[in-house]
């Protein structure tokens, strides 16, 4: 049996491979029913302990069930991966308990390997098997949703020390758009060159490579590559413009309020970019914070917009704003208009979002993300009528706008698509049997 680990910054899933024929995902259990994706998400309770005395943690499904119960007072913790290239990022303290990153990732992975069906026995066939584990092609996101580039080494170096924190005993790396070749490749009856783009959470990966049944049978999957490329842009960055444009301004941004020496000051623009990042939300729910915000309010020229940004910071309901700009992003794929209802009392957010909108609010992204995938198939020298199909994957893929980048430059033809959120696990199965099958 081989096995591939998809751990996203989103969404995490896992998938085996026997030794001939195709992988298949492995049901993620919650409550008795089981699921092809896991949620990238931890939790962590306010008032119970586990054995050990630390704070009671949640992962997945269950992480949320947790938050969303009434009184919940916990902290939430999503987009953990993010911040593997960030060296400012060291740990964190929850509840009087210190947490490294690696900590973090780790205890996310353990909860998903519990997850698992008791008849696969995956926890104890990964001490003694190795399991193929996805990265970016580049890691090239911080805390501040920047570029940074030449963290790559150190990052992975951080992700095998949080998986061999798991109980993972043999972890091999593959890059995440290498993999979704391996499932485009399944269902070839012929070679071809393929540009791949995998578009996650926090990064676009693109890779260039030739894929089918000749390619089968080559060991060192490297060989088959021509270029490999990424940028810091993905899911969280469409997410954050919205927020940026729909949420903040009805939260005060752009509002004014008088200092204690008469002079009106902007609201600080800080708030609003962690705002953009909601899984930050919580880092910034502090003492300082809340006074601060509690001095603004009756001297504000919108008080009940602060009210409502207070309420958000310090109830944490971040999860409850993301899943609304969300669901009008999924929304806008499939209509030229979409709806936005965001209510937890007292805020209370409606708005109609045209897709037009959307599109200008992205353009920058979605120029990044084009010149990223110019520069490769430039440096690579070959034509881009030389590539015989683009494959694109992953939940941002299914964006007009971004699918429109890849018509421009290849035409609609030659697109293809399938199994958008899970192919990246399944080809990492598909990985782990090439390279170990004997």
């Amino acid at each position: 049996m081989f096995i591939g680990l998809d751990f996203g910054t989103t969404n995490s899933a896992l998938a085996l491979a026997d030794a001939t024929g195709p992988s298949r995902l492995v049901p993620l259990l919650h409550n008795g029913v089981g699921h092809s994706t896991f949620r990238s998400i931890l939790y962590f309770d306010a008032d119970e302990r586990d054995s050990r005395g630390k704070p009671l943690a949640y992962a997945g499904p269950a992480a949320i069930d947790a938050y969303l119960e009434p009184g919940a007072e916990g902290r939430l913790i999503q987009s953990i991966k993010s911040y593997l290239a960030n060296p400012d990022f060291t740990s964190t303290s929850i509840f009087n308990s210190r947490y490294t990153l690696e900590n973090l990732i780790g205890l996310l992975v353990s909860r998903l390997l519990e997850a698992t069906p008791p008849s696969d026995n995956l926890i104890e066939r990964l001490k003694a098997v190795p399991i193929v584990v996805g990265r970016p092609a580049r890691f090239v996101r911080n805390s501040l949703g920047q570029a940074q580039e030449g963290h790559d080494d150190f990052a992975v170096s951080r992700l095998l020390a949080s998986l061999e924190g798991a109980g993972l005993a043999d972890v091999h790396f593959e890059f995440e758009p290498v993999a979704a070749a391996y499932a485009y490749e399944s269902g070839l009856n012929r070679d071809e060159l393929v540009l791949i783009g995998d578009f996650g959470g926090g990064t676009s990966d693109f890779c260039l490579l030739h894929v089918g049944p000749g390619m089968r049978e080559v060991k060192n999957r490297a060989e088959t590559i021509i270029g490999v490329s990424g940028v810091g842009i993905a899911g969280d960055a469409f997410d954050a413009r919205i927020v940026e444009n729909v949420i903040a301004p009805r939260l005060g941004r752009g509002s004014a309020y008088k200092s204690t020496g008469g002079k009106v000051l902007p609201m600080p623009a800080w708030l609003y970019d962690s705002l953009k990042r909601w899984h930050q939300l919580s880092f910034i729910n502090t003492q300082k914070t809340r006074r601060m915000l509690e001095e603004i309010q009756p001297v504000s020229d919108a008080p009940n917009e602060i009210e409502a940004l207070t309420h958000l910071i310090e109830e944490n309901k971040g999860f409850e704003m993301y899943r609304a700009v969300e669901a009008a992003k999924v929304a806008l794929s499939g209509s030229t208009k979409a709806h936005l209802s965001f209510k937890a009392a007292p805020i209370s957010i409606e708005a109609d979002i045209a897709r037009g909108d959307f599109d200008r609010w992205v353009a920058p992204e979605l120029a990044e993300i084009g010149g990223c995938v110019d520069r490769l198939i430039e440096e690579s020298g070959v034509a881009p009528e030389k590539i015989d199909r683009v494959f694109l994957t992953g939940g941002t893929s299914f964006i007009p706008a971004v699918r429109a980048l890849f018509v421009e430059r290849f035409g609609h033809e030659r697109l293809a698509g399938g199994g958008e959120l899970t192919s990246v696990a399944t080809g990492l199965a598909l990985s782990a049997r090439q390279r170990f099958g004997g």
